[in-house]
């Protein structure tokens, strides 16, 4: 699975060069870059379990990762929190943030802190398996 660990490795440097823009208070690069991070994350996991990295025509973002994490060994409950943590950081992170160049400290800031979470956890999931 040489994929997966080429993903999670992107996933480990887009996430330092988020939290090293976040420290210099660039905040609208260090959300696209932790953003980066979190898309890389769930491309290493989906590669693994659903054998592929974006959903199948007709199938939304959130079924498509939420069956990954299901897949992956998590509960329906945990996999739905999962896919929602994964929606929001694209939405708010990606498209609110940096496209639209709005950063609420009280808004964005969990998101960006919550990305490492995300991330082990997925590394966990993939453990024994990569």
């Amino acid at each position: 699975m040489e994929s997966v660990d080429k993903y999670l490795s992107m996933a480990d440097e887009y996430y330092r060069l988020g939290m090293e823009l976040f420290s210099r208070r660039d905040y609208y690069d260090a959300a696209e870059k932790i953003w980066a991070s979190i898309r890389a994350a769930t491309m290493a996991l989906t590669e693994r379990f659903l054998g592929r990295t974006t959903p199948p025509e007709g199938v939304y973002w959130r079924e498509f990762v939420t069956d990954a994490f299901i897949r992956a060994g998590l509960s329906k409950e945990e996999a739905k929190e999962m896919a929602a943590y994964y929606i929001e950081a694209r939405s708010r992170l990606h498209g609110e943030c940096f496209y639209g160049l709005i950063y609420e400290e009280m808004e964005h800031k969990p998101l960006i802190e919550r990305a490492k979470e995300y991330i082990s956890e997925v590394r966990r999931l993939l453990k024994g398996r990569v």
